[in-house]
């Protein structure tokens, strides 16, 4: 294990006695690293790469959530509440993922406060994130929502990657409409010059115009 690289990225350093203890494991893109319904088994630490994070809803749906690169660790909900593996975190590109088994945890960092520490900023990140898309999706229209979705992912700060993606169909999820609502809003806004559209790529060309539709509204 690259006890420099974790430190660089978490800013925590293991004890020698620990190191032989802790797993450094690969994962390709599509592959699930932990999967919704299976029982926790660690606390995993992502060392690089992206991957997102999605919930199967009852009607078979898969409702993409966020997306996560590093510094991002999975798991700790499920051992600080006890329960099964809430959502599914599948890779979308070359992943390596640091694992603290359950019982290297319970018994040597379950009462280290500078790892706790740790653990409940990434709580605390998740519940702001999460906050913040679930007022944003219930209370403003769907053409706010993407404004405030373009504007939000041109701005450069750290919060903004959990939704930056370059497919509709993710976006259309992570703002909570369909791919078709996407579009017929998108063709309205190139007729007006607001935007213009080639391929995957959408670049804006009116950002007063962009920033007056979003009405402030942030994912942020």
């Amino acid at each position: 294990m690259n006890q420099s690289l974790f430190k660089s990225i978490y800013n925590y350093t293991f004890t020698q006695e620990l190191t032989s203890s802790l797993i450094v494991c690969p994962f390709q893109p599509n592959e699930y690293i932990l999967k919704a319904g299976d029982q926790i088994d660690g606390i995993y630490f992502l060392l690089s790469g992206r991957y997102m994070v999605s919930s199967l809803e009852v009607t078979g749906k898969e409702l993409l959530l966020r997306y996560c690169q590093q510094p991002s660790i999975m798991g700790d909900i499920e051992i600080f509440t006890d329960c099964l593996i809430v959502s599914n975190c599948i890779a979308v590109e070359p992943c390596e993922v640091l694992i603290i088994p359950l019982e290297v945890y319970e018994t040597h960092l379950k009462f280290d406060s500078k790892f706790n520490q740790l653990l409940l900023k990434e709580l605390a990140y998740k519940l702001l994130t999460c906050t913040i898309s679930s007022r944003v999706n219930a209370l403003s229209p769907v053409n706010v929502r993407l404004a405030a979705y373009l504007c939000t992912v041109e701005s450069p700060t750290h919060v903004n990657q959990y939704i930056k993606t370059n497919s509709l169909d993710d976006v259309a999820s992570l703002i909570g409409t369909t791919k078709r609502h996407i579009n017929r809003i998108l063709k309205d806004w190139t007729e007006k010059g607001i935007i213009i559209r080639e391929d995957n790529a959408i670049e804006i060309l009116d950002r007063a115009k962009m920033k007056e539709i979003s009405e402030n509204v942030r994912f942020e």
